[in-house]
């Protein structure tokens, strides 16, 4: 923080005054002989250690120290010299975000803006750093010491700018400008793109402070999802990856390379219409795939990205001696079922009146005095949305009405609370004279429910930096999963900067993927963008001067003092 002038100036005549009391009070040899030890007392009283009233004769030497804490004291009170007069406000944008992230233009605009803003009236400017939240960095009026210092630790993030979104809901209103006569000036730190797509209001003078250069041969990452394997191995991904050059020209399979946990790994994609790629009946483990670019380039926000696969492993099943013969079928039938004792068991399946495995989710087969089908949720679970869970379920396909003439009884779908996740479902359904057991939606409806009850992890189809996280389980639309929900807002949970983050309990990896930062970042900018030349030091100036002029003068003291010229 800085003082004002007239702070300045009484804390140096206090300095001085300081020094000069404590340069008369210093301890001066005295040489004094008694002949007898008693007589000390007497001694000190006619010869005391520090005296006022002598001449005073060590004037360098004060002088010396004078000047050095005076230097000092200058240079911490960091007095910022006002610039000439300026009537304009002036609001700086540093834009934190994928555009400077190439080698070190981050720290050229990040100079860049701390000469200008040094060049600008304290009490007419602001500076704004482009990251997530639209930091404000400085206030009027604040020295521009406190800028440094808010600065320091700060890097770009891999995620496109918000820029625009800035300029059209951001602090900068020409009409308050107007109305008091002044000019409002924008400056701009970062990419060209970026800062031209932002359309700023009528009397706002946009000024280019530093433009990232552009990298003519970029080539980026630009599609990374993963969705359930079409082949239908509920333990299996298929991932779709699409990587393009500076045309916008897909990238063959040989420019890219492929990772599990970080550790390289040798997959053979199938290409498919577009370009795009495509990696079938990849396990579901929980582990990190990642895919870059075989040679990274100047610009590597895009050279590679990540996506979390959910863990989908195989469900361990308990049947009781109950369970039609239909079910058990399906389950043996089903590659990512295995059926195990009760006390192994994920989940079980039993009848209502049997108490096989009470302390697990369950598969519970109900008489038709109960709901077709009630869904139990945990305690610590937002409520369901049937009709998304009935979609889950394999329900939506369902013909109930065919059901309901079999039964002669209505068929619905009920949810209610517990302690922990169940279905019930009617056991007459299971009956083989019912045809529902014969019915293509049979099967689907037992692996989906049995999984619904082991409570697994959303499947994270994409996650891309800048835009809203999306929960789609099993690629059926949104799912009200808890560790989502947790910290989503209206539903939507907005991701920051490429990077591994956590929501609740579940990992998400997060990437940049987006075709226009890749594209953009090629370009080359256009002849009438012109960056307006830096107008003042980039380093705090006064304070370097004052620091290295006081220790000269404190290596000058201490050479005279060696030399026998100062005491």
């Amino acid at each position: 923080m800085s003082l004002p002038l007239w702070a300045v100036l009484i804390g140096a005549g206090a300095l001085a005054g300081l020094l000069f009391v404590l340069q008369i009070l210093k301890a001066r040899q005295k040489r004094v002989r008694i002949a007898a030890a008693g007589l000390w007392a007497q001694a000190a009283r006619v010869a005391p250690l520090r005296v006022f009233r002598q001449r005073f004769q060590r004037w360098l030497a004060y002088l010396l120290v004078l000047a050095i804490a005076l230097l000092l004291w200058t240079a911490g009170a960091r007095p910022e010299l006002s610039p000439r007069r300026d009537t304009a406000r002036h609001v700086f944008y540093l834009d934190a975000t994928a555009g400077l992230t190439g080698s070190d233009q981050f720290d050229r605009a990040r100079r860049a803006l701390i000469a200008d803003v040094r060049a600008t009236e304290p009490s007419r400017r602001t500076v704004y750093l482009g990251d997530a939240t639209g930091t404000r960095l400085l206030r009027p009026g604040e020295n521009i010491a406190l800028l440094n210092r808010r600065l320091e630790g700060v890097k770009p993030e891999a995620r496109p700018s918000d820029f625009s979104r800035f300029v059209a809901l951001g602090p900068v209103d020409p009409m308050a400008a107007a109305s008091e006569g002044e000019r409002t000036i924008l400056h701009y730190y970062g990419a060209w793109t970026s800062g031209a797509a932002a359309r700023p209001a009528a009397g706002v003078e946009r000024v280019w402070g530093y433009l990232a250069e552009p990298v003519p041969g970029n080539r980026g990452v630009v599609v990374l999802g993963a969705r359930p394997a079409v082949s239908g191995a509920a333990d299996r991904a298929d991932i779709l990856i699409q990587a393009v050059d500076a045309r916008g020209a897909a990238l063959p399979p040989e420019e890219l390379r492929f990772s599990r946990d970080g550790r390289d790994v040798s997959m053979t994609p199938s290409v498919l219409a577009g370009g795009a790629l495509i990696l079938r009946d990849v396990a579901a483990d929980g582990s990190l795939f990642g895919v870059r670019l075989a040679r990274g380039d100047a610009f590597p926000a895009d050279d590679r990205a990540a996506l979390r696969l959910p863990a989908r492993g195989g469900l361990k099943v308990a049947l009781s001696a109950g369970t039609p013969a239909a079910l058990r079928q399906v389950v043996g039938l089903d590659a990512g079922l295995s059926e195990v004792a009760v006390d192994q068991a994920d989940v079980v399946v039993r009848r209502a009146d049997e108490v096989f495995g009470a302390d697990r989710p369950a598969f519970v087969l109900s008489g038709t005095d109960a709901p077709a089908f009630r869904l139990t949720y945990a305690a610590d679970e937002a409520a369901p949305d049937l009709a998304s869970e009935s979609e889950t379920l394999g329900l939506a396909d369902l013909d109930a009405a065919a059901l309901a003439r079999r039964t002669n009884r209505p068929v619905g779908v009920e949810s209610d609370a517990g302690a922990r996740r169940g279905l019930s479902v009617w056991s007459a359904l299971f009956d083989q004279g019912g045809g529902f057991t014969t019915s293509a939606d049979f099967p689907v409806f037992v692996s989906r429910s049995l999984r619904w009850l082991s409570d697994p992890e959303p499947w994270i189809a994409y996650a891309a930096a800048g835009t809203t996280l999306v929960d789609q389980s099993d690629l059926y639309g949104l799912a009200a999963d808890r560790r989502l929900a947790a910290r989503a807002l209206n539903g939507d949970l907005y991701l920051g900067g490429a990077g591994q983050i956590r929501i609740g309990d579940l990992p998400v990896s997060v990437s940049l993927l987006d075709r226009a930062t890749t594209l953009d970042a090629a370009r080359p900018r256009p002849a009438d963008m012109v960056v307006a030349p830096v107008r003042g030091a980039a380093v705090d100036l006064l304070f370097t001067l004052l620091v290295l002029l006081a220790g000269l003068l404190l290596t000058l003291e201490w050479r005279l003092h060696q030399r026998g010229v100062l005491a």
